[in-house]
């Protein structure tokens, strides 16, 4: 396992550049990020991720939060819905150009099912869009992640068994699950069985305490985790997504040695 950091949650508006600079001051090995937030990833942007990376001696992990929340993904429109799939591409091509294995698929209200649309029909699009993408995924060796959100933030796909759901019907080698503790809290009765029930699909794994802060100012108990991800023989990236305090670099280099001491 390698530990990646994502910062859409808390220093967002952060230039590439300077993220990525305390990203790998704080000791990750790889930077993952929200290709909306703060804004639309140009190719200016793509270019200046590309150099920070290199001048950092970063890894590119991938892409999460992917969908900004003006986008439905099961929209009763055609047309919309061909244009999500060739922005869903589109994401699979850059992370492909800058070495990333995944996008993770969550995204709370942009693949919330509209009111008027049918669950049944709502959820054959969404069906469509990961079974579209996911021929591209396998092509360029991306894994897409479906992430279980929790209840009060969508209103599909809450946990391990209802994701491994979507991606046996998508059936696609790239198509997976991830797993994310803080949903997890919200919505699992055991920390340690929806890895377990995961298995060869689990693509990602997102790591936050029930506050949603840094590993170690909550209440979960991280070992037995990761104890099982070791278990299941999880090699991926181990991303950091938490609400930071004021003091970004000290509470990033605070969870890189929480996480360092759990995955050794």
């Amino acid at each position: 396992m390698e530990l990646a950091c994502a910062l859409h949650f808390s220093g967002s508006e952060l230039q590439i550049a300077k993220a990525t600079r305390l990203v790998a001051d704080a000791g990750f090995d790889a930077l993952e990020i929200s290709p909306w937030t703060p804004r639309n990833l140009s190719n200016a942007g793509v270019k200046n991720l590309r150099s920070s990376l290199r001048r950092n001696g970063l890894r590119f992990s991938g892409f999460t939060a992917i969908y900004p929340p003006e986008m439905t993904l099961a929209s009763p429109s055609s047309a919309s819905r061909r244009a999500n799939i060739i922005y869903t591409n589109r994401l699979i091509e850059l992370a492909y150009s800058l070495n990333g294995r995944v996008l993770v698929w969550g995204s709370p209200r942009s693949r919330d099912i509209p009111k008027g649309v049918p669950f049944r029909q709502g959820y054959a699009w969404l069906a469509e869009l990961l079974k579209t993408s996911g021929s591209l995924a396998d092509d360029r060796d991306i894994r897409i992640a479906i992430e279980p959100i929790n209840r009060f933030e969508s209103t599909t796909i809450h946990n391990a068994r209802e994701a491994l759901a979507m991606a046996r019907l998508v059936n696609h080698e790239s198509v997976g699950i991830a797993y994310d503790t803080f949903h997890t809290s919200l919505e699992e009765d055991s920390f340690t069985e929806p890895i377990v029930l995961a298995g060869r699909y689990l693509a990602a794994v997102h790591v936050s305490d029930c506050n949603r802060k840094i590993p170690g100012k909550g209440h979960i108990d991280f070992e037995p985790i990761f104890d099982t991800l070791k278990r299941v023989g999880y090699e991926g990236f181990v991303t950091l997504e938490a609400i930071l305090s004021r003091d970004l670099r000290d509470d990033l280099v605070s969870a890189r040695r929480h996480l360092e001491r759990l995955i050794a």
